[in-house]
């Protein structure tokens, strides 16, 4: 059997150790057009404050020749061919394979700003890009950015450039920070946070131009107001990378739809990952959720059916965690804001002073999202009550609780592992 999978992230080491729990002598073939090998994805940004880059490093080139798997890297995959079961890259070679997996990730969403073709400006969602705005930053002494875009990447470039005495304006069009993944109150509170670092924001506002000559040396917004900066770094957000599907003829709706076996609508050709419209827990409903984790367990999954092991993917909860804030940690899962009055609403803001801040969203006494600010220690049981569906009806007040534990729980539950039901990926996951 040959196996070949296009990408080299989360969603590929996955599929390797699903592949090789079932077939251990099977052919392998790892396409990517990347050349800095299997990194974390999730800690680009920590490039900035001086990381060593081998703390980056996700999967290193041990793990490869320990599961035989042959890495390609730096070559592209440009078309796929169903037919003659062959993927044609860009050297002009062509790989056949038995079974394909699709994990090509997703890309930045680079919104047609005048003037976005200038020197000086970066997306920060691949390792060499990365690189290159650390190097321009050192070599032409930058000291004003600008950062279009108050998400997750956004924010992490903004602190870290901060940290490193850079003066920073975050551009969002919306009216908060982390619009979509957190409420309004941890959205004050994170929006607080950075402003006493002193990061600059500019909300209900975009950029409408870059200006300068052949570099960056401002930029204009739609208000009218020009911001002064020698770099522009934009983090708006990503959109799955369908393309190489879409020449197969494969089904693309806002990603790659897949079945629960993580097979695509066409035979023998699987997807996971960024690139992959995934299935969110909390509602049931399919939507892109770009995050490391859900790639990984969507990878274990196609890869156990890609070697002949039946294996259904249950869905992914979407968890974020604003992990470069070490000083009030914060992390949310499912539904932070209620869609409509069907849902029940509980908050803990008693010890915001501290630092702490507790919000759980219910619904039918089900778990279906959490906030949790300042105290994330025991958060996982959280997500386990999510993940299991419990009925909570009988200890909902104590969820948003500082101090809330396996204790909490009804005497046959503490008793019980809580895991995800047992046809779940979670019985094959690996030690990572």
């Amino acid at each position: 059997m040959k196996y070949v999978i296009v990408g080299n992230s989360a969603a590929a080491v996955g599929s390797i150790n699903g592949i090789r729990k079932v077939d251990k002598e099977g052919e392998i073939t790892v396409i990517t057009y990347e050349k800095e090998g299997c990194y974390s994805k999730p800690m680009i940004a920590d490039i900035l404050v001086d990381l060593p880059e081998e703390k980056l490093i996700y999967k290193d080139k041990k793990f490869f020749e320990q599961k035989n798997v042959r890495v390609l890297l730096g070559t592209k995959a440009i078309k796929i061919d169903p037919e003659k079961k062959e993927v044609v890259l860009d050297t002009g070679i062509a790989e056949n394979y038995d079974k394909l997996l699709i994990s090509t990730g997703a890309k930045p969403f680079v919104p047609p700003i005048k003037g976005n073709e200038k020197e000086g400006v970066f997306t920060f969602t691949e390792l060499s890009k990365a690189k290159a705005a650390k190097e321009y930053i050192t070599k032409n002494g930058i000291k004003d950015v600008v950062v279009i875009g108050s998400g997750f990447i956004g924010l992490e470039v903004a602190y870290f450039l901060r940290k490193k005495g850079i003066n920073v304006y975050v551009v969002e069009l919306l009216n908060k920070v982390l619009g979509k993944a957190l409420d309004n109150r941890g959205s004050e509170i994170v929006e607080k946070i950075m402003r006493d670092i002193g990061i600059n924001f500019f909300f209900e506002d975009t950029v409408e131009e870059i200006l300068g000559n052949e570099k960056v040396e401002s930029v204009k917004l739609k208000s009218g107001k020009i911001i002064n900066a020698e770099m522009v770094i934009v983090a708006i957000g990503v959109r799955p990378n369908t393309e190489l599907a879409q020449t197969a003829g494969i089904k693309v709706n806002r990603g790659i739809d897949t079945n629960l076996f993580m097979e695509t609508s066409i035979p023998d050709i699987y997807a996971a990952g960024d690139c992959v419209e995934n299935i969110d827990i909390t509602d049931g409903t399919k939507k892109n959720l770009p995050l490391f984790p859900l790639a990984f367990e969507q990878g274990l999954v196609a890869g156990l059916n890609m070697a002949g092991k039946k294996m259904k993917y249950l869905g992914g909860l979407p968890l974020n965690s604003l992990k470069f804030l070490e000083e009030v940690p914060i992390l949310n899962a499912g539904i932070v804001e209620p869609p409509d009055s069907t849902y029940e609403v509980l908050v803990n803001d008693r010890f915001e002073k501290r630092g702490y801040y507790r919000k759980a969203i219910i619904k039918d006494n089900r778990l279906v999202g959490f906030v949790a600010i300042g105290e994330i220690d025991r958060v996982g049981i959280l997500t386990g009550i999510i993940r299991q569906k419990l009925d909570v009806s009988t200890f909902k007040e104590k969820l948003v609780d500082i101090d809330f534990g396996l204790v909490h729980l009804p005497k046959s539950w503490r008793e019980a592992r809580i895991q995800q039901d047992k046809t779940g990926y979670n019985d094959w996951r690996p030690e990572e």
